[in-house]
């Protein structure tokens, strides 16, 4: 490395065993985040043979996720004064859309509690914003069910079959 100029960080560079249904040695270190993506052993889906397996594979790491639940939160979504919905989903699709191109690469289920979140977030939205909602819950929960089913394009992330936010 020393010869194109550059430097290992002796705490950030570690050598971690990629443990997997071949390689089922003990080590201490298996497991790294890298560009808040989480690599480490996971369950994987075998398209020959049709079955589940142990591999080693990365997904959105969990501080990634702690990151963007703080981000929601300063979005104030719930506090928001949109008048409709579609507002709120102008407001929301591009910061939604950049969430999803750069961590739905790998394991887009993953993003379901990121996005379970969020829509608890739009159902408080509507709870302050619709009288009829603001005792009840189920019924909002029952609105947003059927905003995403009449409008499913309405917000970016409806448009993914593998993300399933409906809490």
């Amino acid at each position: 490395m020393e010869s194109v100029g550059l430097e290992l960080h002796p705490q950030k560079t570690k050598i971690v065993y990629c443990r997997d249904y071949k390689r089922k040695e003990k080590y201490e270190t298996v497991k790294f985040d890298f560009l808040g993506n989480s690599f480490q052993q996971r369950t994987a889906y075998s398209k020959k043979k049709g079955s589940l397996f142990l591999g080693y594979d990365c997904a959105i790491s969990i501080g990634s996720r702690k990151r963007i639940a703080d981000k929601l939160e300063e979005f104030n979504v719930n506090k928001a004064s949109f008048k409709s919905v579609v507002g709120v989903a102008q407001y929301l699709n591009p910061k939604i859309r950049g969430l999803v191109r750069y961590y739905g690469k790998f394991k887009m289920y993953e993003l379901t509690k990121v996005f379970r979140l969020l829509s608890k977030r739009l159902v408080w939205w509507a709870r302050k914003r619709y009288k009829r909602y603001k005792t009840c819950i189920r019924k909002a929960y029952k609105w947003q069910a059927t905003v995403r089913k009449k409008y499913s394009t309405f917000f970016y992330h409806w448009n993914f079959p593998q993300i399933n936010v409906i809490a």
